[in-house]
């Protein structure tokens, strides 16, 4: 005869599956979020460059510039370059680039309006006010 107390120790104990379950932590998160502010601060920072860099390789002394444009479609625009004090008239689409006319005396360009100037000009006058 088995007494009670027998009785429980030679029963079998069943194994108890448990499942890890990932807890994250305030740190984890701050260290997520902190991550994230770095990548797009990267990628904010590379993108101011590349744009400086382009405006320092153009020094003026190149052979083809552009005197106006206007965008005739999401693709199409109308150019007058200047090329060897020559200026042409040129159609760009997506598919290829034709040259319409051929100008006899340069044309002339309205001068900007010294009450109204350009973005660029108004931006530089703000930031040399904001550095005084």
């Amino acid at each position: 005869m088995t007494t009670p107390v027998e009785n429980t120790l030679s029963t079998s104990v069943e194994p108890v599956i448990t499942t890890a379950v990932p807890v994250f932590g305030g740190g984890d998160l701050l260290g997520m979020g902190l991550s994230i502010i770095v990548v797009i601060g990267a990628i904010l920072l590379l993108g101011w460059f590349y744009s400086r860099s382009r405006f320092l390789k153009s020094t003026g002394s190149e052979m083809i510039s552009v005197v106006a444009t206007r965008a005739l479609g999401p693709k199409e625009r109308l150019m007058v370059i200047e090329v060897a004090d020559q200026q042409l008239l040129v159609g760009m689409t997506a598919t290829g680039v034709q040259t319409l006319h051929v100008f006899d005396k340069p044309i002339a360009l309205p001068e900007a309006s010294p009450e109204h100037p350009g973005f660029a000009a108004r931006l530089r006058s703000s930031i040399k006010e904001l550095r005084k």
